[in-house]
């Protein structure tokens, strides 16, 4: 009989995680066994549960969690991939370097990622098909692994290994003109009843500021419902009306 798992989520401002209930139990790869011993034994591969000190925490999953959440309307940009066109699929392998992600062309092909692709220091990037390492990065280093310039060490953390280069499973797909969400410039990707709904409320703000707060309370119920119709326009299915006979 396989071993129950229990999970839960938390969620720390736009960030939403997954997590196990590390009650010390554990898994086999194969069916009819619920401890380490006897399952290592018929040939199959114990996973340990969630890693923790005291029965009852929740901590990280050290196994994959398949299908755990799903998530609707939810996206907050924080990047911008400027154009698609601009895009480096040489990378092949990744390992750990003092802790930071490292990636590279560890190919024949050794491309130079500073002079052909001007990556630097704090410049960023976005991965795609790269696993549980897609999304937004932004270079630390550049540094020679067999080729010049090849080697392009992240600031994101990965404590794997730092002798064995591994291989992905896909072709990762590295994009370089990237924009980041920084100040104020940065554009973003608002329906119009959102950008209503911002301008009612700078209104509203002002007319507070100013002290007139009949015109407050007008252009806050403006920005509810700006805020309402975005909403409603997010609803699946049919939308149904009720008719009414006419009495004649």
């Amino acid at each position: 009989m396989a071993t129950k798992r229990k999970y839960a989520y938390y969620i720390k401002g736009n960030r939403l995680a997954i997590i196990e209930n590390g009650s010390g139990s554990g898994l086999c790869s194969l069916s009819g066994y619920s401890n380490k011993t006897t399952c290592e034994a018929a040939g199959g591969t114990w996973t340990e549960n969630a890693i923790s000190s005291e029965y009852g925490q929740y901590k990280s999953p050290i196994i994959s969690v398949a299908d755990g959440l799903e998530i609707q309307y939810a996206y907050t940009p924080t990047y911008r991939i400027e154009t698609s066109n601009d895009v480096d699929k040489n990378i092949t392998q990744y390992q750990s370097t003092d802790g930071k992600l490292s990636i590279a062309d560890n190919s024949s092909a050794y491309i130079n990622y500073a002079t052909t692709y001007a990556l630097a220091a704090d410049k960023y990037i976005v991965l795609k098909k790269a696993g549980k390492f897609n999304g937004l990065h932004k270079v630390q280093s550049l540094s020679n692994n067999s080729g010049t310039n090849n080697k392009i060490t992240l600031t994101t953390e990965y404590n794997g290994s730092e002798a064995v280069w591994t291989n992905f499973e896909e072709v990762p797909e590295l994009y370089y003109v990237i924009s980041v969400l920084q100040d104020e410039t940065f554009e973003l990707d608002l329906s119009r009843y959102h950008a209503n709904a911002v301008v009612y409320y700078l209104k509203a703000k002002m007319a507070e500021d100013a002290g007139d707060f009949d015109r407050r309370q007008f252009f806050m119920r403006e920005f509810k419902k700006q805020l309402e119709k975005g909403s409603s326009a997010l609803k699946r299915g049919p939308y149904i009306v009720q008719g009414f006979k006419s009495m004649t």
